[in-house]
């Protein structure tokens, strides 16, 4: 069965065949969920769950073969081999019906529903139905199964059967495959012999070609005519791109198919950055797991079977790998935002550098048992940041943490100089006037933030020992980002808290109400949309650049793409307000959190009165806060008064504190931040929803109104649950494991809208056990990445009820109601407001008319702008964003397929950054030079050709044309019609100054920077090191040691991790938790918790005991009416038992891996089994670089081949492309005719003569020929 949403049909055609029948045909966009239905009834029951439903018999499906269980150790490829049907890829269904007597009435009613549904049935006169037949392309472009060095040389020299594309001409390739753009059916031997010649004379051209195609809108049904095309043919993606960034090639692995993403530039990180030869050569891959397309996350569910299918496949992706191409992709590690996102890093292994090398230089982690620490530090590598090439030989200094009952007040934060802090905001290019007073960083193996201090001369850098994780290669600061002011918002969480503290409903509503009506008026007021521009800032203070445009003139002007930003951002501000209650709290700001260094603020004490009391000034703890000030952002203001301290996501009554901020002469050097205390019972961060000082930000108010009148509830006590810990080793496959049960068990998300149902429908609001009881199992949630502890939600604690305001819409109609608390209030007041750019209004002739444009500075802005817009569109079709206001201006309207709202801003915003700063590069290169004089005439060039595309595209949607016998527009008055208007506001600043006529001085110039020599983009250099002065880049320790770049940066003689795995045991092989549900020993020595379902008492099929490791994740439930090959072949040579493997005479080293094996036919069955033995030996080596620690999911019992050698013919044997001598001699070996003689003993395992053998191991084909060739 499979299953098509409504919201994805908009049309379905009938084709009548005969008098007899008639059919009709769906085509869908995104593919339909397929279900198999599991025979056994009782399948779906838990005893979690006291209900059932016949629909829990039916389990999702990613592939439909004639074998399932070859799927184990299949790569993941967008070919599939022999599919009975392709899922992700055949997405055009034809239904044939026969007339019957009530066939018509049926058909009528069918009609009608559909309508009411607004999708239309309508004929077709004619369809070609074309015989099934495996698609040419792949038989043309990949090497041949059977591999020998003739027929190695015959395909790299390309024959007349077969096409040799270079990698990333078939990457492309495949790009534009996955997207649709280009179907293999219809690419024939002509076209690839076009492409093939091409890349054989230009393969940078050949790429380009397919880059241009990947763009389009639709698909491509004769793809010899994209030769043909001009624009495809001169279109080109070479530009310069900022030093600080890289291409990234990104696949999505869905449950039917993959998609792959042309290349994009984003910022790097440590490991790009230490091997961009091999990035740039596209060996690593960045891989997001999600859902069908049209359906978004895979979501979590610890309690049901159903969707098991699915996260097996994560588990075999991440196991097996995935082909494109010639290169097979493995999986590397993850970073800690992508772990929750569902991403990893793949990486392609050379012969000098595997998956285990790169891990190895990361860091050493020998010292960490726990797979979830383990994931973390690996993860820490992966921080997008800016690495500060100028800033070199900084001296180290350690500091001691300070600590009280336990608590640790200077958790993640260190000290640096005010002369490195401008070195930083320099290399940066950050405008300010100031540099900032804090940085989120990495430093080796440390984390954390620094924050700028007198007491750290010249070039020091103060280090903690709580901000050091593990000892790593020192590779020089890197910084995440800066501290700096945005705006303090309230959500639906604080409103529901300050709601119950006692804060009166009308204080919310009035502030609603205001902002409403000041965003209405700012649309036709120019002074009061700068206002609140400059009040209502955001995290990436888009705001104060689309204030920058209004005041030079551009809003009166109405210039149509600053128009267009003005309403995104309204609509963008009203869509938050309907779905997250963001009411905006212009007496507060969202800051990064610190600490106070001089021990001067008043700390936290135990309350002699009771919690909820308010209480003198003189008790409450002080913070210090000084922020800009609204009508001068370079004039700040010091905070003074009670204020409200919080941090989100803030669910507990205990999370917001009341404090006391004061004005502190000695942290007047401290702007945007929030300094606490270092002294008191118990740090004030740490109250906060469990903050630390390690990067976390704080939202602090001092509004009056929102003073509530209960202060200081009863803090949370939550204490982690102590982490798992392994008794051996952590190897790869432990983080395997750990990324598909996360995906399966992470119950975050639905606790906390459980939450929130919770606390609007019961009386007492947040102060409700139930709601305290969630509150406490969302922190475990929180920290599952970090104890590999999931959170399990009690039936008891789920919501009965849901509020209309969570939009639940697919729940029945007695499970929600109308709230009528403050929540619902708000949601009824706002009116969401649609997005519509304004493409009608006149571009601004005070540009248009500053100089006199020869034909030559018009052409080289047309092309490139043309560049351009391709870049653009490749962002906006990875992000799935609709229009390039969004990424401009980050105000990002559509839903993250993952991910939260917040760091989709974040990510938006640092590749709206890289495209910026990569154009304005290639601009400032065509133009000649960044002088105003020479650069202004560029950038009035490329607001006139901007202009001009415009003009014609209005003109076409104004004319139109008959189709059928209405009139409709040539063209969409639509943005996926339009052509893209943001290319010339690459210089905003340039376009004012030409406008205006008023010359602005660059901030940097302020802060007598100017003459820093930054790292030009481009600049190569040596393989383990830097070149020119990175090579003299080293930081000095207090006690006179001197770290260069590439040593081991160790700054507290660290042995063990921070925390203490002292009481930690082993698992019982089977317990029940508190929360009785299950936990059972994996085959690994792990517990596991994957769901509340047993297998059947029936004895377990061998398929379900081997195999590459994913039963310990998620139990695989038999297949009812498949017959394991495998099991039948071992039932019918039970008598055999005591014959031994072909294999079972080899060392393990010379064993080779079972899926470069071919197939073999056992005669007595005529059966076939997919490999020659079941086991699967780890992809990589134990971490640590020990020996390989066997498990029993990676040992051969030969219980696959039972017979002895007169009893097996070898019939068929297939070989990819790749075989090396060693698998080579592997199948000689394996050969009946050539095996080796072995005794009766165990401890025999070959004969003395075999064990020299002398080989050349990674010769490739290539070597062969040169060899060949030079002799």
């Amino acid at each position: 069965m499979f299953h098509i949403p409504f919201d994805q049909l908009t049309k379905i055609r009938r084709l009548d065949i005969n008098d007899a029948a008639f059919a009709l045909i769906i085509s869908v966009e995104s593919p339909p969920q397929y279900y198999r239905k599991r025979q056994d009834k009782l399948a779906g029951h838990s005893r979690e769950n006291s209900q059932w439903k016949e629909w829990d018999t039916w389990y999702r499906q990613t592939d439909i073969v004639y074998d399932p269980y070859i799927l184990q150790r299949e790569t993941i490829a967008l070919h599939k081999d022999r599919p009975v049907i392709d899922i992700g890829r055949w997405t055009t269904y034809l239904f044939e019906f026969a007339h019957a007597n009530n066939t018509s009435a049926l058909y009528a009613e069918i009609k009608q529903a559909l309508q009411d549904f607004n999708i239309e049935i309508v004929s077709i006169p004619a369809l070609t139905k074309i015989p099934s037949h495996s698609a040419d392309l792949w038989s043309l472009i990949d090497p041949p199964k059977l591999q020998n060095a003739s027929a190695d040389l015959e395909f790299m020299q390309g024959s007349d059967g077969t096409f040799a594309l270079p990698w990333e001409v078939r990457y492309q390739l495949e790009v534009c495959i996955s997207r649709e753009i280009i179907n293999e059916y219809n690419i024939n031997k002509a076209f690839v012999k076009k492409l093939a010649d091409i890349a054989a004379q230009d393969p940078i051209k050949a790429r380009n070609i397919l880059e241009y195609v990947a763009t389009l809108e639709n698909r491509i049904y004769d793809p010899l005519s994209i030769f043909e095309d001009p624009l495809a043919l001169a279109f080109t993606s070479k530009t310069e791109i900022p030093h600080y960034c890289a291409h990234s090639r990104k696949a999505t692995i869905t449950p039917s198919t993959m998609y792959l993403s042309s290349p994009t530039v984003e910022t790097t990180n440590r490991v790009l950055r230490h091997y961009s030869r091999e990035n740039k050569d596209g060996r690593f891959l960045r891989v997001q797991f999600t859902d069908e397309m049209a359906e978004g996350k895979i979501n979590s569910c610890a309690d049901k079977q159903r969707n098991d299918e699915l996260f097996t496949r994560v588990y075999r992706t991440l196991y097996n790998g995935i082909q494109i191409g010639d290169r097979h992709f493995e999986f590397l590690a993850f970073g800690n935002s992508q772990f929750r996102e569902n991403g990893a890093y793949f990486f392609c292994p050379t012969d000098h550098l595997s998956c285990e090398d790169i891990r190895k230089w990361m860091g050493t982690f020998d010292h960490i048992p726990v797979v979830a620490k383990y994931a973390a530090r690996l993860g820490q590598c992966f921080s997008t940041t800016r690495a500060i090439n100028g800033l070199s030989a900084p001296d180290i200094v350690t500091l001691a943490d300070v600590e009280n009952n336990g608590y640790c007040f200077t958790d993640g934060v260190g000290k640096i100089s005010p002369f490195l802090a401008q070195m930083i905001a320099a290399e940066l290019q950050l405008r300010t006037t100031t540099a900032p007073s804090a940085f989120q960083f990495r430093l080796g193996g440390c984390k954390g933030i620094l924050v700028v201090w007198p007491e750290a001369k010249e070039k020091e850098v103060h280090i903690r020992k709580s901000q050091q994780k593990f000892t790593a290669t020192y590779n020089g600061l890197e910084i995440i980002r800066c501290s700096r002011f945005s705006c303090a918002s309230l959500n639906r969480q604080t409103i529901t808290i300050l709601s119950s503290l006692g804060v009166p409903d009308e204080v919310f509503l009035n502030m609603l109400t205001e902002q409403l009506a000041n965003y209405q008026t700012a649309m036709s007021d120019d002074d009061l949309a700068v206002s609140l521009l400059l009040r209502y800032i955001d995290d990436n203070q888009m705001t104060l650049n689309l204030a920058t445009m209004i005041r030079n003139g551009f809003m009166a002007q109405r210039d149509p793409f600053v128009l267009s930003l003005l309403h995104l951002w309204r609509s963008w501000s009203i869509k938050l307000l309907k779905e997250k209650a963001k009411i905006i709290v212009e007496n507060g700001a969202f800051l990064l959190g610190c600490v106070d260094e001089t021990n001067t603020l008043r700390g936290y004490t135990h309350p002699n009165s009771a919690y909820g009391q308010q209480l003198a000034a003189e008790e409450l703890p002080q913070i210090f806060v000084q922020v800009p000030d609204k009508a001068d952002p370079n004039r700040y203001n010091v905070v003074e008064g009670i204020c409200l301290v919080g941090r989100n996501p803030s669910l507990h009554p205990g999370d917001l504190r009341v404090v006391e901020a004061i004005n502190v002469p000695a942290l007047h050097h401290l702007t945007d931040v929030i300094v606490f205390p270092m002294q008191g019972d118990r740090d004030v961060p740490g109250m906060c929803s469990g903050g630390d000082l390690d990067g976390d930000d704080f939202f602090v108010i001092w509004d009056k109104d929102l003073r509530p009148p209960e202060w200081n509830c009863e803090p949370m006590n939550y204490s982690a649950p102590k982490p798992k810990v392994h008794n051996r080793p952590v190897e790869i496959t432990d983080l395997m494991k750990f990324f598909v049960r996360f995906m399966k068990n992470d119950s975050l998300p639905s606790i906390a809208h459980a939450h929130l149902a919770n606390s609007d429908f019961l009386h007492r609001g947040v102060k409700d056990p139930k709601c305290l009881k969630l509150a406490a199992l969302h922190s475990k949630a929180v920290d599952y990445v970090k104890t590999g502890e999931p959170a399990e939600m009690p039936k008891e604690l789920r919501a009965r009820k849901w509020p209309h305001f969570m939009e639940k819409k697919y729940k029945p109609k007695e499970a929600q109601y109308h709230s009528d608390k403050i929540l619902g209030l708000l949601y009824d007041k706002v009116e969401t407001v649609n997005f519509s750019p304004q493409y009608e209004e006149p571009f601004d002739k005070r540009i248009l008319r500053a100089y006199t444009l020869d034909d030559a500075i018009l052409k080289a802005a047309r092309q490139v702008k043309t560049k351009y817009d391709v870049h653009m569109k490749r962002i906006m079709a990875q992000q799935e964003i609709k229009t390039e206001f969004e990424i401009w201006s980050t105000f990002v309207l559509s839903k993250p397929r993952v991910g939260s709202d917040y760091k989709v801003h974040e990510e938006v915003g640092r590749l709206s950054d890289a495209l910026k700063d990569q154009f304005r590069l290639e601009c400032i290169e065509r133009a000649g030079s960044k002088d105003f004089s020479i650069l202004g005439p560029f950038v009035a060039a490329m607001y006139k050709v901007t202009k001009e595309e415009l003009d014609i595209a209005l003109a076409e949607c104004r004319a139109t044309k008959v189709v059928g016998t209405m009139k409709v527009p040539l063209r969409k008055m639509e943005p996926g019609h339009m052509p893209f208007i943001s290319f010339p506001w690459l210089f905003e600043k340039e376009l004012g100054r030409i406008a205006t006529g008023i010359d602005t001085t660059d901030e940097l110039e302020n802060m007598g920077l100017s003459a820093l020599a930054l790292k030009e983009p481009g600049h190569s250099r040596k393989r383990q090191g830097g070149v020119g002065a990175l090579d003299e880049d080293f930081i000095k320790r207090e006690d006179g040691h001197v770290i260069h770049r590439g040593e081991e940066l160790d700054l507290f003689n660290q042995i063990s991790d921070t925390e203490s795995y002292a009481d930690e045991s082993d698992l019982d092989e089977a317990r029940v938790t508190r929360d009785e549900h299950w936990l059972t020993t994996g085959r690994s020595g792990e517990a596991v918790l994957a769901t509340d379902f047993e297998l059947p008492d029936t004895p377990v099929p061998d398929y379900m005991r081997k195999g590459t490791g994913v039963e310990d994740v998620v139990p695989q439930a038999p297949m009812d009416g498949l017959v394991d090959p495998r099991e039948a072949a071992r039932d019918a040579h039970s008598s055999s038992a005591e014959h031994r493997s072909v294999f079972e005479g080899m060392p393990e080293k010379f064993q080779a891996p079972a899926s470069r094996l071919g197939y073999f036919r056992v005669d007595s069955q005529n059966l076939h089994s997919t490999d020659e033995y079941n086991s699967i030996l780890t992809p990589d080596r134990p971490l640590t670089g020990s020996e390989p620690v066997a498990s029993s999911s990676a040992v051969d019992d030969s219980a696959d081949i039972e017979s002895d050698s007169a009893e097996v013919e070898e019939e068929v044997v297939e070989f990819e492309v790749k075989e090396s001598s060693l698998e080579k001699l592997a199948r000689l070996v394996g050969d009946t005719a050539l095996k080796v003689p072995v005794t009766d003993s165990l401890e025999d395992d070959v004969v003395e003569e075999e064990e020299e053998v002398i080989l050349e191991v990674k010769e490739s084909s290539l070597d062969k020929l040169n060899r060949m060739m030079a002799s």
